[in-house]
């Protein structure tokens, strides 16, 4: 997966009128609230309305085809997460490719945590895989779509601890959230953005896929903990079509940086248990390229994750 370097240059002060980032998800969840702090920001910064537009569908498909066909000036950006590497590497056919679009800025990352629906609580991670492995396709794992961070997840810890299991994909973080809450699925690997219903014991938490525990959830153990040793998560970036003016570019993600500095907005978004780290677009540009070779080798390797 090649990503665009820098080229032309803006000539004109930018910007001057509304810009619209456009989220492939549904609203509702962690994608979205994420880009809607982000436009609420640079909306301030720029004294021009930042417009979040909400476009799921065909596992990001929809919304990362209209940005890849938008012109590029600068004015139609796309607020996305891993589901683009895993598109990019896994799909055939795709309407778009990864040098459609020029990386602006990686924003932070969240690991994965096992979620259980509540009538499965109090089940620990080995009761949880013995009763999977002893009724083959009986567990129902929902994710927020087709190459998300938690279908990929699922399938790389399905393949590791030899289960088999019945993936349920939603247009989105939130309605999956709802049918996990209302026991329709089984459970979720889901970014700590859902801690919140942990803690209202809406679901519960089974183990955490990081390398240590998180410090706003002390109590959920790791996977590696468990004896398992399984580290899954998301990041979440910002994408401009691939001819948009590397001038442009640059000021998008100085303003962004900027931007996250801000104690209240960084309030905002590290409560739903994401870590900050806005980037430069060639570390950006770098970070996906190893994302998408990494997860090419484990296809390589025999990890069979079909999208199509």
């Amino acid at each position: 997966m090649v990503l665009a370097g820098p080229h032309v240059q803006a000539q004109e002060p930018f910007p001057k009128r509304s810009v619209t980032i456009v989220v492939p998800y549904s609203a509702g969840g962690v994608t979205d609230y994420f880009a809607r702090q982000i436009a609420f920001k640079l909306s301030k910064t720029w004294g021009q309305p930042v417009i979040v537009d909400n476009r799921a569908g065909a596992g990001t498909i929809i919304g990362t085809q209209m940005v890849s066909r938008a012109p590029a000036d600068g004015y139609t950006l796309l607020f996305t997460s891993d589901g683009f590497t895993a598109n990019a590497v896994l799909r055939k056919n795709l309407p778009f490719s990864a040098a459609s679009f020029r990386p602006v800025a990686m924003l932070g990352s969240s690991h994965n945590v096992l979620l259980v629906t509540n009538r499965l609580r109090g089940k620990s991670l080995k009761e949880l895989l013995e009763d999977a492995k002893s009724r083959p396709g009986s567990l129902k794992l929902a994710s927020s779509g087709l190459g998300s961070s938690p279908h990929i997840g699922a399938e790389l810890f399905a393949k590791q601890v030899g289960i088999d299991f019945v993936h349920v994909p939603y247009k989105g973080q939130g309605p999956a959230m709802s049918d996990l809450i209302a026991g329709s699925v089984d459970g979720m690997l889901d970014g700590m953005s859902s801690y919140s219903q942990v803690k209202g014991g809406r679901v519960a938490a089974v183990a955490i896929a990081a390398y240590k525990r998180h410090p706003a959830a002390p109590e959920i153990p790791t996977f590696r903990e468990l004896g398992v040793d399984f580290v899954s998560g998301t990041w979440f970036g910002l994408m401009a079509p691939a001819s948009t003016p590397y001038a442009i570019v640059t000021k998008i993600n100085a303003d962004m940086r900027e931007g996250l500095k801000d104690s209240f907005i960084r309030a905002q978004i590290e409560k739903t248990g994401l870590s900050l780290s806005a980037s430069s677009p060639e570390a950006f540009a770098d970070f996906l390229n190893h994302e998408a070779l990494k997860l090419q080798s484990l296809v390589n390797q025999g990890v069979n994750i079909d999208l199509n």
